[in-house]
Protein backbone atom coordinates (compact mmCIF):
# COMPACT_ATOMS: atom_id res chain seq x y z
CA UNK A 1 0.00 0.00 0.00
CA UNK A 2 1.32 3.28 -0.91
CA UNK A 3 2.00 5.70 2.14
CA UNK A 4 1.19 9.48 1.86
CA UNK A 5 3.54 11.65 3.45
CA UNK A 6 0.86 14.16 5.51
CA UNK A 7 1.32 17.59 6.48
CA UNK A 8 -0.98 18.91 9.12
CA UNK A 9 -1.65 23.05 9.09
CA UNK A 10 -3.08 23.40 12.28
CA UNK A 11 -2.59 21.72 15.73
CA UNK A 12 -5.64 22.91 18.07
CA UNK A 13 -8.42 20.53 19.44
CA UNK A 14 -9.65 19.10 16.59
CA UNK A 15 -6.06 17.58 15.24
CA UNK A 16 -5.12 16.35 18.99
CA UNK A 17 -8.29 14.78 20.00
CA UNK A 18 -9.47 12.94 16.77
CA UNK A 19 -7.49 13.62 13.75
CA UNK A 20 -4.17 12.28 15.20
CA UNK A 21 -4.74 9.47 16.94
CA UNK A 22 -7.07 8.33 14.31
CA UNK A 23 -3.50 8.41 11.71
CA UNK A 24 -1.38 6.68 13.88
CA UNK A 25 -3.95 4.04 13.44
CA UNK A 26 -3.73 4.57 9.51
CA UNK A 27 0.32 4.19 9.50
CA UNK A 28 0.03 2.06 6.37
CA UNK A 29 -1.28 4.48 5.17
CA UNK A 30 -0.25 7.84 5.88
CA UNK A 31 3.47 8.77 7.68
CA UNK A 32 2.60 12.32 9.10
CA UNK A 33 6.08 14.17 8.52
CA UNK A 34 5.39 17.88 8.85
CA UNK A 35 3.33 20.32 11.41
CA UNK A 36 2.11 23.92 11.07
CA UNK A 37 0.95 25.90 14.03
CA UNK A 38 1.17 29.81 14.57
CA UNK A 39 1.78 28.86 18.59
CA UNK A 40 5.35 27.47 18.98
CA UNK A 41 4.36 26.11 22.42
CA UNK A 42 1.73 23.92 20.83
CA UNK A 43 3.74 23.01 17.91
CA UNK A 44 6.37 22.01 20.27
CA UNK A 45 4.50 19.40 22.40
CA UNK A 46 2.33 18.45 19.89
CA UNK A 47 5.09 17.50 17.33
CA UNK A 48 7.04 15.86 20.04
CA UNK A 49 3.73 14.22 21.79
CA UNK A 50 3.51 12.22 17.93
CA UNK A 51 6.56 12.29 16.85
CA UNK A 52 6.07 14.39 13.72
CA UNK A 53 9.74 15.14 12.88
CA UNK A 54 9.22 18.61 10.89
CA UNK A 55 7.48 21.44 12.48
CA UNK A 56 7.22 24.69 11.09
CA UNK A 57 6.28 28.18 12.09
CA UNK A 58 5.12 29.37 8.86
CA UNK A 59 2.76 28.13 6.28
CA UNK A 60 4.63 28.39 3.49
CA UNK A 61 7.67 26.93 4.35
CA UNK A 62 5.20 23.02 5.20
CA UNK A 63 3.70 23.91 1.97
CA UNK A 64 7.83 24.05 0.50
CA UNK A 65 8.24 20.69 1.29
CA UNK A 66 9.06 18.61 -1.29
CA UNK A 67 8.88 15.81 0.34
CA UNK A 68 4.63 16.32 1.49
CA UNK A 69 2.07 15.02 -0.39
CA UNK A 70 -1.08 16.15 1.09
CA UNK A 71 -2.05 18.38 4.35
CA UNK A 72 -5.10 18.42 6.38
CA UNK A 73 -6.63 21.76 6.60
CA UNK A 74 -7.42 22.22 10.24
CA UNK A 75 -6.99 25.86 11.14
CA UNK A 76 -9.96 28.17 12.17
CA UNK A 77 -12.51 28.75 9.62
CA UNK A 78 -11.82 31.60 8.76
CA UNK A 79 -7.85 30.61 7.28
CA UNK A 80 -9.66 27.63 5.50
CA UNK A 81 -10.09 29.39 1.81
CA UNK A 82 -6.51 30.76 2.09
CA UNK A 83 -4.70 27.84 3.48
CA UNK A 84 -6.10 25.42 1.17
CA UNK A 85 -5.97 27.92 -1.84
CA UNK A 86 -2.01 27.91 -1.11
CA UNK A 87 -1.86 23.98 -0.60
CA UNK A 88 -3.18 23.25 -3.93
CA UNK A 89 -0.76 26.12 -5.35
CA UNK A 90 1.86 24.36 -4.20
CA UNK A 91 0.64 20.75 -5.69
CA UNK A 92 -0.57 19.19 -2.57
CA UNK A 93 -3.83 17.08 -2.32
CA UNK A 94 -6.26 18.66 0.58
CA UNK A 95 -8.42 17.51 3.41
CA UNK A 96 -10.73 20.75 4.30
CA UNK A 97 -11.83 20.64 7.72
CA UNK A 98 -15.87 22.14 7.20
CA UNK A 99 -16.77 24.29 6.98
CA UNK A 100 -15.13 24.80 3.62
CA UNK A 101 -15.37 28.51 4.03
CA UNK A 102 -17.40 31.05 5.43
CA UNK A 103 -18.37 32.34 2.76
CA UNK A 104 -19.42 31.64 -0.67
CA UNK A 105 -17.31 34.25 -2.07
CA UNK A 106 -14.15 32.99 -0.77
CA UNK A 107 -15.34 29.09 -1.65
CA UNK A 108 -16.07 30.31 -5.22
CA UNK A 109 -12.37 31.47 -5.33
CA UNK A 110 -11.44 27.95 -3.98
CA UNK A 111 -13.33 26.06 -6.13
CA UNK A 112 -11.43 27.82 -9.29
CA UNK A 113 -8.16 26.99 -8.07
CA UNK A 114 -9.05 23.68 -7.60
CA UNK A 115 -10.10 23.81 -10.83
CA UNK A 116 -6.83 24.68 -12.12
CA UNK A 117 -4.95 21.96 -10.15
CA UNK A 118 -4.88 18.54 -10.34
CA UNK A 119 -5.06 18.12 -6.77
CA UNK A 120 -7.66 15.92 -4.97
CA UNK A 121 -10.01 18.19 -2.26
CA UNK A 122 -12.23 16.74 -0.18
CA UNK A 123 -14.33 18.25 2.64
CA UNK A 124 -14.14 16.73 5.88
CA UNK A 125 -18.13 15.90 6.29
CA UNK A 126 -17.49 13.09 8.09
CA UNK A 127 -20.89 12.54 9.37
CA UNK A 128 -21.74 11.28 5.44
CA UNK A 129 -19.25 8.40 6.26
CA UNK A 130 -20.51 6.71 9.41
CA UNK A 131 -21.41 3.51 8.79
CA UNK A 132 -24.73 4.15 10.53
CA UNK A 133 -25.56 6.97 7.25
CA UNK A 134 -24.36 4.14 4.53
CA UNK A 135 -26.77 1.93 5.87
CA UNK A 136 -29.34 4.38 6.18
CA UNK A 137 -28.63 4.75 2.31
CA UNK A 138 -29.03 1.61 1.28
CA UNK A 139 -32.40 1.75 3.73
CA UNK A 140 -34.02 4.69 1.75
CA UNK A 141 -33.91 3.21 -1.56
CA UNK A 142 -37.07 0.61 0.20
CA UNK A 143 -39.18 3.54 1.30
CA UNK A 144 -42.15 4.77 -0.08
CA UNK A 145 -42.09 9.04 -1.14
CA UNK A 146 -40.83 10.63 1.90
CA UNK A 147 -43.98 13.06 4.15
CA UNK A 148 -41.66 13.94 6.69
CA UNK A 149 -37.79 14.83 7.95
CA UNK A 150 -36.80 15.79 11.02
CA UNK A 151 -32.75 16.50 12.20
CA UNK A 152 -31.90 17.94 15.44
CA UNK A 153 -28.57 18.38 17.28
CA UNK A 154 -28.89 19.41 20.57
CA UNK A 155 -25.70 18.71 22.22
CA UNK A 156 -23.61 19.60 25.35
CA UNK A 157 -19.91 20.65 24.24
CA UNK A 158 -17.06 18.75 23.52
CA UNK A 159 -14.98 19.80 26.48
CA UNK A 160 -17.27 18.25 28.86
CA UNK A 161 -16.81 14.89 27.68
CA UNK A 162 -12.38 14.91 26.81
CA UNK A 163 -12.02 17.33 29.75
CA UNK A 164 -11.98 14.25 32.13
CA UNK A 165 -9.99 11.78 29.89
CA UNK A 166 -7.44 14.10 27.79
CA UNK A 167 -5.56 17.33 27.91
CA UNK A 168 -5.17 19.43 25.22
CA UNK A 169 -2.50 21.65 24.66
CA UNK A 170 -2.98 25.37 24.19
CA UNK A 171 -1.02 28.33 23.05
CA UNK A 172 1.43 29.74 26.04
CA UNK A 173 0.54 33.14 24.81
CA UNK A 174 3.02 32.99 22.53
CA UNK A 175 0.70 33.65 18.99
CA UNK A 176 1.73 36.72 17.53
CA UNK A 177 -0.74 39.67 18.39
CA UNK A 178 -0.97 40.85 14.76
CA UNK A 179 -1.95 37.20 13.62
CA UNK A 180 -4.62 37.14 16.61
CA UNK A 181 -5.97 40.42 15.92
CA UNK A 182 -5.85 39.71 11.92
CA UNK A 183 -7.89 36.25 12.05
CA UNK A 184 -10.55 37.84 14.14
CA UNK A 185 -10.81 40.74 11.81
CA UNK A 186 -11.68 38.36 9.18
CA UNK A 187 -13.63 36.24 11.09
CA UNK A 188 -15.58 38.99 11.91
CA UNK A 189 -16.09 40.62 8.44
CA UNK A 190 -16.49 36.85 6.84
CA UNK A 191 -19.48 36.63 8.84
CA UNK A 192 -20.96 39.80 8.74
CA UNK A 193 -20.40 39.58 5.06
CA UNK A 194 -23.24 36.86 5.48
CA UNK A 195 -25.42 38.44 8.12
CA UNK A 196 -25.16 42.37 7.43
CA UNK A 197 -23.11 45.00 9.48
CA UNK A 198 -25.49 45.62 11.31
CA UNK A 199 -26.35 41.95 12.67
CA UNK A 200 -26.69 41.45 16.46
CA UNK A 201 -24.09 39.13 18.68
CA UNK A 202 -27.13 36.32 18.70
CA UNK A 203 -27.31 36.38 15.01
CA UNK A 204 -23.53 36.23 14.57
CA UNK A 205 -23.39 33.07 17.09
CA UNK A 206 -26.06 31.35 15.39
CA UNK A 207 -24.44 31.52 11.99
CA UNK A 208 -20.62 30.33 13.55
CA UNK A 209 -23.19 27.37 15.24
CA UNK A 210 -24.48 26.39 12.12
CA UNK A 211 -20.94 26.46 9.96
CA UNK A 212 -19.32 24.57 13.01
CA UNK A 213 -22.45 22.10 13.69
CA UNK A 214 -24.84 22.29 11.81
CA UNK A 215 -23.71 21.82 8.85
CA UNK A 216 -22.50 18.39 9.48
CA UNK A 217 -26.08 17.51 9.86
CA UNK A 218 -27.14 19.66 6.78
CA UNK A 219 -24.30 18.05 4.43
CA UNK A 220 -25.24 15.13 5.10
CA UNK A 221 -29.20 16.09 4.98
CA UNK A 222 -28.61 16.95 1.62
CA UNK A 223 -26.35 14.05 0.48
CA UNK A 224 -29.41 11.40 1.73
CA UNK A 225 -32.43 13.38 0.17
CA UNK A 226 -30.98 16.52 -1.68
CA UNK A 227 -31.17 20.04 -1.03
CA UNK A 228 -34.13 22.06 0.09
CA UNK A 229 -36.05 24.11 -2.30
CA UNK A 230 -36.27 27.17 0.08
CA UNK A 231 -36.12 28.20 3.64
CA UNK A 232 -39.60 28.54 4.49
CA UNK A 233 -38.32 30.34 8.42
CA UNK A 234 -36.13 30.21 11.00
CA UNK A 235 -35.93 31.59 14.20
CA UNK A 236 -32.63 32.38 16.88
CA UNK A 237 -32.93 32.59 20.67
CA UNK A 238 -30.56 31.86 23.50
CA UNK A 239 -28.41 34.29 22.58
CA UNK A 240 -27.73 32.59 18.71
CA UNK A 241 -27.36 28.55 20.70
CA UNK A 242 -30.36 27.72 19.70
CA UNK A 243 -31.46 27.50 16.24
CA UNK A 244 -35.02 26.51 14.27
CA UNK A 245 -35.53 26.21 10.51
CA UNK A 246 -38.46 24.73 8.05
CA UNK A 247 -36.81 23.52 5.10
CA UNK A 248 -39.32 23.39 2.24
CA UNK A 249 -38.94 20.44 -0.47
CA UNK A 250 -41.64 20.60 -2.09
CA UNK A 251 -44.11 17.81 -1.41
CA UNK A 252 -42.81 17.58 2.30
CA UNK A 253 -41.20 19.86 4.94
CA UNK A 254 -37.94 19.22 7.24
CA UNK A 255 -37.57 20.67 10.30
CA UNK A 256 -34.11 21.30 11.80
CA UNK A 257 -33.62 22.05 15.31
CA UNK A 258 -30.44 22.67 17.01
CA UNK A 259 -29.50 23.42 20.73
CA UNK A 260 -26.28 24.18 22.45
CA UNK A 261 -26.30 23.98 26.46
CA UNK A 262 -25.06 22.24 29.53
CA UNK A 263 -27.09 18.94 29.66
CA UNK A 264 -24.56 16.30 28.93
CA UNK A 265 -25.86 14.31 26.35
CA UNK A 266 -25.52 14.45 22.24
CA UNK A 267 -28.53 13.83 20.38
CA UNK A 268 -27.57 14.40 17.02
CA UNK A 269 -30.77 12.59 14.82
CA UNK A 270 -31.89 12.41 11.55
CA UNK A 271 -34.97 10.80 11.02
CA UNK A 272 -36.94 10.44 8.03
CA UNK A 273 -40.87 9.62 7.44
CA UNK A 274 -42.89 8.02 4.56
CA UNK A 275 -46.46 6.77 5.04
CA UNK A 276 -45.40 3.44 6.46
CA UNK A 277 -41.81 3.51 7.23
CA UNK A 278 -39.83 5.50 9.40
CA UNK A 279 -35.82 5.70 9.27
CA UNK A 280 -33.62 6.79 12.03
CA UNK A 281 -29.60 7.72 12.04
CA UNK A 282 -28.26 8.50 15.18
CA UNK A 283 -24.94 9.78 15.47
CA UNK A 284 -22.43 9.99 19.35
CA UNK A 285 -20.07 12.74 20.40
CA UNK A 286 -16.92 12.49 18.23
CA UNK A 287 -14.55 13.21 21.02
CA UNK A 288 -15.05 9.91 22.96
CA UNK A 289 -13.38 7.10 20.99
CA UNK A 290 -15.31 5.01 18.62
CA UNK A 291 -18.97 5.55 20.35
CA UNK A 292 -21.19 3.42 18.06
CA UNK A 293 -23.76 4.97 15.36
CA UNK A 294 -26.90 3.24 14.69
CA UNK A 295 -29.66 2.93 12.03
CA UNK A 296 -33.34 1.89 13.17
CA UNK A 297 -35.86 0.81 10.55
CA UNK A 298 -39.37 0.60 10.77
CA UNK A 299 -42.14 -0.59 8.66
CA UNK A 300 -45.62 -0.65 9.43
CA UNK A 301 -48.97 -2.05 7.85
CA UNK A 302 -52.32 -2.89 8.58
CA UNK A 303 -51.77 -6.02 10.45
CA UNK A 304 -47.49 -5.76 11.49
CA UNK A 305 -45.34 -3.85 12.59
CA UNK A 306 -41.57 -3.93 12.39
CA UNK A 307 -38.30 -2.56 13.69
CA UNK A 308 -35.32 -3.25 12.69
CA UNK A 309 -31.75 -2.43 14.22
CA UNK A 310 -28.57 -1.78 12.16
CA UNK A 311 -25.36 -1.97 14.33
CA UNK A 312 -24.14 -0.54 16.65
CA UNK A 313 -21.34 0.33 14.32
CA UNK A 314 -18.29 1.00 16.17
CA UNK A 315 -16.10 1.99 13.04
CA UNK A 316 -15.07 5.36 13.57
CA UNK A 317 -16.44 7.95 10.71
CA UNK A 318 -13.21 9.86 11.11
CA UNK A 319 -11.15 6.67 10.16
CA UNK A 320 -13.13 6.12 7.33
CA UNK A 321 -13.17 9.62 6.02
CA UNK A 322 -9.21 9.35 5.86
CA UNK A 323 -9.94 5.58 4.16
CA UNK A 324 -11.22 7.85 1.65
CA UNK A 325 -8.96 10.43 1.33
CA UNK A 326 -6.39 7.79 0.57
CA UNK A 327 -8.38 6.12 -1.72
CA UNK A 328 -9.28 9.25 -3.85
CA UNK A 329 -5.48 10.29 -3.85
CA UNK A 330 -3.83 6.62 -4.66
CA UNK A 331 -6.60 4.96 -7.25
CA UNK A 332 -8.29 7.50 -8.02
CA UNK A 333 -11.50 7.04 -6.42
CA UNK A 334 -14.18 9.73 -6.65
CA UNK A 335 -14.38 11.47 -3.68
CA UNK A 336 -17.86 11.61 -2.12
CA UNK A 337 -17.68 14.81 -0.61
CA UNK A 338 -16.42 17.18 -2.89
CA UNK A 339 -15.80 20.81 -2.58
CA UNK A 340 -18.47 22.00 -5.51
CA UNK A 341 -20.75 20.46 -3.01
CA UNK A 342 -20.18 22.05 0.08
CA UNK A 343 -21.55 25.06 -1.90
CA UNK A 344 -24.98 23.89 -1.58
CA UNK A 345 -24.07 23.72 2.39
CA UNK A 346 -22.95 26.94 2.78
CA UNK A 347 -25.76 28.55 0.44
CA UNK A 348 -28.11 27.37 2.68
CA UNK A 349 -26.70 28.09 6.04
CA UNK A 350 -27.03 31.27 4.79
CA UNK A 351 -30.56 31.47 3.63
CA UNK A 352 -31.31 30.35 7.27
CA UNK A 353 -29.50 33.48 8.50
CA UNK A 354 -31.43 35.56 6.12
CA UNK A 355 -35.18 34.24 7.03
CA UNK A 356 -33.81 34.42 10.85
CA UNK A 357 -33.21 38.14 11.30
CA UNK A 358 -36.79 38.24 9.13
CA UNK A 359 -37.72 36.60 11.95
CA UNK A 360 -36.35 39.20 14.74
CA UNK A 361 -37.28 42.30 13.09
Amino acid sequence: MKKISLGLIGAGEVAQLIHLPILKQLQDHYAVTALYDPSPSVLEQVGSNWNIPHRYTTLDDLLSDPTIDAVMVLSPDQFHGDHARSALRAKKHVFLEKPACLTLTDLKSLIEVERESNQVTMVGYMRCYAPAFTQAQSLLKHMGETRYVRVRDLICEGPWFFNSWSHVATPDGDIAVDLIDSGRAKRLADMKAVCGEDASPAILKAYEVLTGLGIHSLSALRVLIGSPQKVISAHIAQGGTQINALLDYGQFITSYECLIDDVVRFDATIEVISAREKLDIYYDTPYIRNLPGRTVFQTSTETDNTVQNFGPFYKDPFRVELEHFHDAIVAGTPVSTPLQDAWADLDLCQQIMTAARISTK
